[in-house]
């Protein structure tokens, strides 16, 4: 289906929003295909590259196809079928891949769920997204579904679960190894007295006379059914992206300076999970239909991201900046260790040019033959948006958006705010082929506008755009929040002032309730650059308290009032920083306190208090 995009372009441009330089055509052309039929068209030219490697294990772009299609036999022998939507708990092993595209070939959507997940939380996906089957992962069974077993019978009619060992697809050996370590430890088979437990090789075996036969190709109908980080209130949403989504998420890359990089077979690291877009769609979706060889890695602790890239001889990096940054820390990475490394790309949380130049110089001199570059993306838009081409990395800028994508500034009011000399800050708003329709089951989850024919998203992201096409990611517009006098407290502005003294490596300023005033203040928590003493951080916080309050861009009132060091600062499940933890968190006396006698028209006195507990 041709898209006119020549359109959009001409009316954004009367508002002053530049061309995009990578953009060929006026037309883009988004596939009238199936995720299935997609990907099997463009992996016929790549028949005889390794698509996976699992443990050693090294999985063929052909013998790729058949598990597929052996998936979609198995799928459609235990009753699933077009339209019917499954649970995936699996973390990044083959089977994960397998069934994503073995689920188009029928019509069955995958919804990718945190394997980690609860029993409790999984019912309200079940229940909210009339899911009809489950697959999980054999290690997360007793977590996830031992509890529910009878609701999941009982209340929503699923009467078989399908288990899959984590071991599954290892080498031989190392599967031996590994089951006689659990029988030395008594870890028996699932079994189950409510359910039908079928482990995924018995689905596969018992369905070898099956046929499964492709299904048409139809507009809008769900691919897969992504989820976000709930970074906000905690609860994950859910995103459906369409095939027509997540395929031209592929066809947006091909005219980019990325893809000119990029060769069959290059070995591209996926630890980015699969219930996130950045893991299904950014990393395998892409990965796999540009023909890489993605490097499954099913489980990992975020501090030996640098070493697993060594380890892997990674040629590809996909990660967030906290990853990269724990990389810098880890004395086993050597000279040379990141000399297969050619694109780095970090993505999901912000970076600030104190922690990019770390990074860089790290990388330069463990002889990676490129620096980090930032991105940004959403669920909602299957994964990136705008992207550190090259020519365009502005520092800790995200760069430009992908070919036709588009980023603008709306008012309140719904109008567009025309572009100036000195760019455009606001709220952001932003149209791509790859991004979803907003609604789910009937239901709007996401703001959506009509301009021109074209459907514009809220990214809810403060974002600063320039002429030239490049943009500066300011910071979530949900963090903004009123102190008790209704002040508004902008985090990103004073964390920034936080950031530029050189003894302060990360700041994260959140809500906390003060019970002494009966409202919510600001709290500011730091990570130190190297552990201090005692007399060195009460100098640290007079000093970085002095700077607030004699810069000409904040005043009295955006002074955190309580101010709390850490040794690192909490991270989510999708390793983001998690604001949510740390304004949830109890205040504990480890925190210093900042009393600033002030009226409504002046500010008076400051005095800090030390904590009470050290």
């Amino acid at each position: 289906m041709k898209v006119n995009f020549k359109s959009l372009q001409d009316y954004l441009n009367s508002y002053g929003y530049p061309y995009n330089e990578m953009m060929y055509s006026d037309d883009f052309d988004i596939p009238d295909q199936t995720s299935y039929e997609y990907l099997m068209k463009n992996i016929s030219k790549y028949q005889n590259i390794d698509a996976m490697t699992f443990y050693g294990q090294r999985i063929k772009y052909s013998e790729f196809s058949d598990e597929i299609n052996k998936t979609a036999n198995g799928l459609q022998a235990i009753g699933l079928s077009n339209k019917d939507r499954i649970a995936i708990l699996l973390p990044n092993i083959p089977e994960a891949a397998y069934v994503q595209y073995g689920a188009s070939k029928i019509g069955a959507v995958p919804s990718n769920i945190d394997p980690r997940t609860t029993g409790k939380m999984l019912l309200n996906y079940i229940r909210n997204e009339h899911i009809k089957g489950v697959i999980v992962v054999d290690v997360m069974y007793k977590t996830a579904i031992l509890p529910i077993e009878h609701e999941l019978k009982e209340e929503y009619g699923i009467d078989k679960v399908i288990v899959v060992p984590a071991t599954n697809s290892m080498p031989i050996i190392l599967k031996k190894v590994i089951a006689l370590k659990s029988k030395l430890h008594h870890i028996n088979p699932i079994t189950s007295t409510v359910l039908e437990v079928i482990y995924w090789n018995d689905m596969i075996s018992n369905s070898k006379y099956e046929n499964a036969l492709n299904i048409d190709f139809t507009p809008n109908c769900e691919a897969v059914i992504q989820h976000s980080s709930g970074t906000l209130n905690g609860i994950p949403k859910s995103i459906p992206l369409t095939n027509e989504n997540i395929n031209s998420f592929v066809e947006k890359h091909l005219p980019t300076t990325i893809v000119k990089e990029l060769s069959w077979g290059t070995k591209m690291l996926n630890v980015l999970p699969y219930f996130a877009s950045y893991g299904a769609i950014n990393t395998s979706h892409l990965g796999f239909n540009l023909g890489l060889t993605l490097q499954q890695i099913p489980e990992f602790q975020f501090k030996d991201f640098g070493y697993i890239a060594y380890k892997q001889k990674s040629e590809v990096l996909i990660g967030t900046p906290t990853w990269f940054s724990l990389a810098t820390c880890d004395t086993r990475l050597k000279k040379d260790a990141l000399k297969n490394v050619k694109i780095a790309i970090s993505g999901g949380d912000g970076m600030d040019e104190k922690t990019k130049d770390n990074i860089n110089r790290f990388f330069k001199e463990h002889g990676a033959k490129c620096k980090v570059t930032n991105g940004h993306g959403m669920s909602e838009l299957s994964g990136s948006g705008c992207y550190q081409f090259l020519g365009h990395d502005n520092n800790a800028g995200v760069g430009i958006p992908f070919p036709y994508d588009k980023y603008i500034i709306m008012d309140d009011d719904g109008k567009i705010v025309p572009m100036t000399e000195s760019g455009v800050k606001g709220c952001t708003w932003i149209y791509s082929p790859s991004a979803t329709a907003g609604v789910f089951d009937g239901q709007r989850f996401a703001e959506t506008k009509d301009i021109n024919g074209f459907r514009f998203l809220n990214s809810k992201d403060t974002m600063l755009i320039m002429p030239n096409n490049e943009i500066t990611y300011i910071e979530r517009e949900d963090r903004a929040f009123a102190r008790f006098d209704g002040h508004k407290i902008i985090p990103y502005d004073i964390e920034c002032k936080f950031m530029s003294h050189k003894l302060i490596k990360h700041c994260m300023v959140v809500p906390y309730f003060d019970s002494d005033i009966n409202g919510k203040m600001p709290i500011a928590y730091i990570v130190p650059e190297h552990k201090l003493k005692n007399q060195e951080l009460d100098l640290l916080v007079s000093e970085i308290v002095n700077l607030l309050l004699e810069s000409e861009n904040t005043n009295s009132r955006d002074v955190p009032r309580k101010i709390c060091c850490l040794s690192e600062l909490p991270i989510n499940a999708m390793s983001k920083n998690d604001f949510r933890n740390l304004a949830n968190r109890e205040l504990d006396g480890t925190e210093y306190t900042v009393n600033i006698s002030e009226t409504n028209l002046s500010s008076g006195e400051v005095k800090i208090i030390p904590p009470t507990a050290r």
